[in-house]
């Protein structure tokens, strides 16, 4: 058997894949070890790797347990289209094309929730911002005994993007997501993770809108402590983008952030897919303005 080989990027979450070759298919065993340690790990960095939109979308729907070739290659190129569009500052149409990012799962108010999501880079220009992830499980379990016995059987409302005003701090370049329709999803802040069973400290600073069963005041500032715990500085891992890099991540377990991304700074275009496919996604693609526009 070729053992996988790999390196942390931190004790709790994250790993550099080396020497992985890009090609449909992978041999059994490879695929094996790739699948435990991606639900081990939650993050994926693959560095300087020649990955088409195939291989891209092959390797996202491999990682969740899918079989992407069940209908053969021909089944597999035809996903391809439906499962990817481009994170750009320059491609005309380019999805979140400016702007800064608060830390969030794509979708995580919706049941329809990508359960994994992947970058590539595609043109990156120095120094481009980096895309930072926390991790929820870890969160959950170095939670403060006293933070637990107040969120144990409470539950979280999370919406489109109803609360990124008022935690923008002032921040006119946050980014504010424009839906067609309003949606919310209930769920408890101690989630189980639906493929690995891990508990998720499941609350966002983008997409949590209040603690259900508490007035207002009372839920933000207990989400402020959540928040403070969730996101010090020493639970993030930063990924500072290379072109051919391919970084792929578990959508729930994991959120995401970035810095301040502008139309004038250097050129940064990702190709983004998500497994499985959106369903929602024809009608559901938001519209983007900042908190300042």
């Amino acid at each position: 058997m070729t053992r996988l080989l790999w390196r942390e990027l931190s004790p709790e979450f994250g790993v550099e894949v080396m020497g992985l070759e890009p090609q449909v298919p992978l041999a059994e065993d490879m695929i094996a070890q790739l699948r435990e340690l991606f639900d081990a790990k939650g993050l994926l960095v693959l560095r300087d790797i020649d990955a088409d939109l195939r291989f891209q979308t092959y390797l996202s729907r491999l990682l969740i347990g899918e079989e992407p070739l069940a209908h053969g290659m021909a089944g597999l190129d035809a996903a391809v289209g439906e499962r990817a569009l481009m994170v750009s500052n320059r491609e005309p149409g380019g999805n979140a094309p400016v702007g800064r990012l608060l830390f969030h799962s794509d979708y995580m108010w919706s049941p329809d929730v990508f359960r994994l999501l992947s970058l590539y880079g595609v043109k990156v220009e120095q120094p481009t911002s980096p895309t930072m992830f926390v991790s929820a499980v870890r969160a959950w379990e170095t939670l403060p005994d006293d933070l637990r016995a107040r969120v144990e059987g409470r539950f979280a409302i999370h919406g489109q993007d109803a609360t990124y005003q008022q935690r923008a701090g002032g921040d006119t370049d946050v980014l504010v997501a424009k839906f067609a329709a309003d949606e919310t999803l209930r769920l408890p802040i101690g989630h189980r993770h639906p493929r690995t069973g891990a508990t998720l400290l499941y609350v966002a600073q983008q997409m949590t809108q209040r603690i259900d069963g508490m007035d207002d005041a009372a839920s933000e500032a207990l989400l402020e402590e959540l928040f403070d715990h969730l996101y010090r500085p020493e639970n993030v891992v930063e990924h500072h983008w290379r072109e051919h890099d391919l970084v792929l991540w578990d959508n729930i377990a994991l959120q995401h952030a970035r810095p301040n991304v502008t139309i004038e700074g250097p050129a940064r275009t990702l190709r983004k897919t998500f497994a499985p496919a959106p369903t929602m996604f024809a009608d559901t693609r938001p519209e983007f303005t900042t908190v300042g526009a």
